[in-house]
């Protein structure tokens, strides 16, 4: 048999488990490679009991000289193939129940080992409001360096792309379709420039065409290669839903832009804050849930970002210097301890039980205490940080 391109192994499996699978987990388990799965052949295949007669027919009728032939058009037509076994494969995809078997990229993929990255999803059916708070924080967050992903659908992916693109960042469009196939062509020009500043991918080879039953699978890319998920606008049922739903499963961390309560589109999203999602409305808020880990990678600066997008209906706040907090007067001498171990960025009450040697219920007491006078900010995770003053005002 002649030699291949390990990839075409890849494809010819993809092919014949279709998008979304997740029995290439099983077959690696029990084979050291997928060329090795493939050689075994038929009987083999049967033996392992979990394959469906279609699957195996697929199997047997697709060729590898098919798949040889598809990663050659592929070339042709300006798109890479990269599978599980290539160095460019994102490592947050490697972590999810059914990584996709094969990707095709147009474009630059970011490394997302060494990046922050969060999806923005929502309705194609997004209201002025919706769009405009989409296109700022997938602004604020490009412009602190992180990888905005999204879907490339009208309404809130648009609007999440163009952000992203208008911050001067990078960006991550996941197609739910062949990246050549004609699919929402009033966007054609600007998915030239998420490949010029970032990456158009999909499962799905050239000249698929965009079924509806592609993107509910596809969601679960754009999940799995974030760290969090953002919906900003989503009705009670809605793909946007089934990915954040997703990420839930992948263990990454879902935030919701809270919205009218009268609005069509406000449901969905409303729901998630109600069972956990983190409400925000800027992308500080998102950023400060990782700001111990990717310290160097963003900043936040306690206020909102100055270079806003002209057309997203949003006035930039005037900003002035934030001096330190002092310690309000009354506070017990452990009270006093928690507060000057807090600075700007949260910690956690570990650490700040180590700088402050006090025991865990004596902690607990005194973290109490400051939040009842307005001392601290509370974070997800029991981490806590000075308050910023915009909120301080509020009190």
């Amino acid at each position: 048999m002649a030699e291949y391109d390990p990839r075409v192994y890849w494809l010819w499996l993809q092919h014949a488990l279709g998008a979304g699978s997740s029995k290439q987990n099983r077959v690696l388990a029990g084979y050291p490679s997928i060329r090795a799965f493939y050689e075994a052949g038929r009987q083999s295949w049967l033996l392992e009991g979990y394959f469906s007669p279609k699957e195996i027919h697929a199997m047997e009728t697709w060729s590898t000289e098919e798949a040889s032939a598809l990663l050659d058009f592929c070339g042709k037509l300006g798109q890479r193939v990269i599978t599980p076994e290539s160095e460019e494969y994102p490592e947050l995809l490697r972590q999810i129940p059914n990584p996709p078997c094969a990707l095709f990229v147009r474009g630059t993929l970011p490394d997302l080992s060494c990046r922050l990255s969060i999806s923005v999803v929502g309705t194609r059916k997004a209201t002025a409001t919706g769009r405009g708070a989409a296109r700022s924080i997938a602004f604020e967050l490009a412009k602190k360096g992180v990888v905005v992903v999204s879907g490339g659908a009208l309404g809130v992916d648009t609007a999440a792309h163009q952000g992203a693109l208008q911050a001067g960042g990078t960006t991550v469009c996941v197609l739910g379709c062949g990246i050549d196939a004609e699919y929402l062509m009033v966007n054609a020009s600007m998915r030239d420039a998420i490949a010029a500043h970032g990456a158009l991918i999909s499962e799905y080879p050239p000249q698929t065409q965009p079924y509806s039953t592609n993107f509910p699978i596809r969601n679960r890319i754009i999940s799995g290669l974030s760290l969090g998920t953002l919906v900003v606008e989503a009705a009670a049922r809605s793909g946007s839903l089934i990915t954040a739903d997703f990420a839930l499963d992948q263990g990454r961390d879902v935030f919701a832009v809270p919205a009218d309560i009268f609005s069509s589109v406000s449901q969905g999203v409303n729901n998630l804050i109600k069972s956990g999602a983190k409400p925000v409305s800027r992308a500080e808020e998102i950023l400060e849930e990782y700001s111990e880990r990717f310290a160097e990678k963003i900043y936040l600066d306690g206020g909102k970002t100055n270079d806003m997008i002209k057309d997203n209906g949003m006035v930039p706040e005037k900003q002035e210097p934030e001096n330190s907090p002092s310690a309000p007067d009354g506070l017990s001498e452990d009270a006093q301890a928690v507060f000057q171990t807090l600075g700007q960025s949260p910690r956690h009450l570990a650490e700040i039980g180590e700088k402050t040697k006090l025991s865990a219920s004596r902690l607990l007491a005194a973290v109490t205490e400051l939040e009842l006078a307005g001392a601290v900010q509370a974070y997800s995770g029991g981490r806590y940080s000075l308050p910023r003053r915009s909120q301080k005002n509020k009190l």
